[in-house]
């Protein structure tokens, strides 16, 4: 049996910045209702959001990561490309299309969608996180052990990078490292060790 989510993804809203046509407070609040799992509530907020600001490419991203954790993958994908619109170049929403992506089983353009988000940002932490997903899936372990370790490298207080590390280390042969990166993840309260030690068990795969 196949593990179905390696690591639950948070939509780190980047709010920092904002024009004087969109309201800083808000998005902040609205990005902490997701990410405290409110998510009907973060879409209804957000659709406000936007309605009031329709040139704020951050607020079409985190309406997109609203709709991405309802399960509303087509107005997702809207919102993000709305967002893209606004502004090219920015990486939240490449991250959010490559997550959905990937859960459409698209992995190509999950891995495009990543990397886009990692040269505009080469400081991208999640986007580098989230390619580890997709190098172990295709079975390329050393590639996810790298990626990992550049989002490690990059932050070091997201639970799901070092829980991804882990598996990667794991897939990889290297268990000393694999346990390392375990305690880390146990540290930062990474919500779902259950599933990693799982995998360690083989008990579930993930290709």
């Amino acid at each position: 049996m196949k593990l179905r989510f390696l690591a639950v993804l948070m939509a780190l809203l980047v709010t920092v910045g904002c024009t004087e046509s969109e309201d800083t407070r808000k998005l902040l609040e609205i990005d902490r209702v997701m990410n405290g799992g409110r998510y009907a509530q973060a879409v209804a907020e957000g659709e406000k959001y936007v309605g009031r600001f329709p040139e704020s490419y951050k607020g079409w991203s985190i309406l997109g990561w609203a709709y991405l954790k309802s399960d509303q993958a087509k107005k997702a994908e809207e919102c993000f490309d709305k967002a893209l619109t606004i502004n090219e170049k920015w990486d939240n929403a490449y991250v959010g299309k490559g997550v959905l992506y990937r859960q459409q089983g698209k992995l190509d353009l999950a891995r495009q969608s990543y990397l886009k988000a990692t040269a505009l940002v080469p400081e991208n932490a999640e986007a580098f996180s989230s390619l580890v997903v997709i190098e172990l899936i295709e079975g390329n372990d050393a590639k996810a052990v790298e990626y990992g370790e550049k989002a490690w490298a990059l932050r070091k207080d997201y639970p799901s990078i070092p829980a991804n590390l882990a598996i990667a280390y794991h897939y990889l042969g290297n268990m000393q490292k694999r346990d390392e990166f375990f305690k880390h993840a146990q540290r930062l309260g990474y919500h779902d060790l259950e599933s990693v030690q799982d995998i360690f068990n083989g008990k579930v795969g993930i290709r």
